[in-house]
């Protein structure tokens, strides 16, 4: 069964990796069925310049923690220590959570330099492909 949830992982991490949108795999005794949900496209503006009415404003550039996994997101440990708070620095690729689903825990990192805005999602409450975590700044 180990194996199995192994498998199922990898196959996850395969789908939300490429431009599949959903596999089905039937067995005798086995059946799995994915679906991502559809994602809607941003162009990110990165420093750039807007001219409006001879001033000139700066477009702040979005950085979003998003979930690459399916299953229930988690920011506070077991002892209760929080790994994230609004205003707390992280840097790229620091913890800042993680998502389990069937027993499997996958660390959440930042995929930014920030200071944390704002989190939008409660501490055990289930994550989707493709939801916004935490918005930095």
């Amino acid at each position: 069964m180990k194996n199995d949830m192994h498998t199922v992982n990898e196959i996850i991490k395969i789908i939300g990796e490429s431009q599949l949108t959903e596999m089905s795999i039937e067995k005798k005794e086995f059946k799995l069925f994915i679906k991502k949900p559809k994602l809607v496209l941003e162009e990110n503006i990165e420093d750039e310049e807007i001219e409006v009415i001879g001033e000139k404003i700066e477009i702040e550039e979005e950085k979003n923690i998003v979930s690459k996994n399916v299953g229930r997101f988690y920011f506070i440990d077991r002892e209760e220590n929080p790994m994230m708070t609004v205003g707390m620095v992280v840097k790229k690729g620091q913890k800042v959570g993680y998502v389990e689903a069937i027993g499997i825990k996958t660390d959440i990192e930042s995929e930014f330099d920030g200071e944390i805005k704002e989190i939008l999602i409660e501490n055990g409450e289930l994550a989707e492909y493709g939801k916004v975590f935490v918005k930095l700044v």
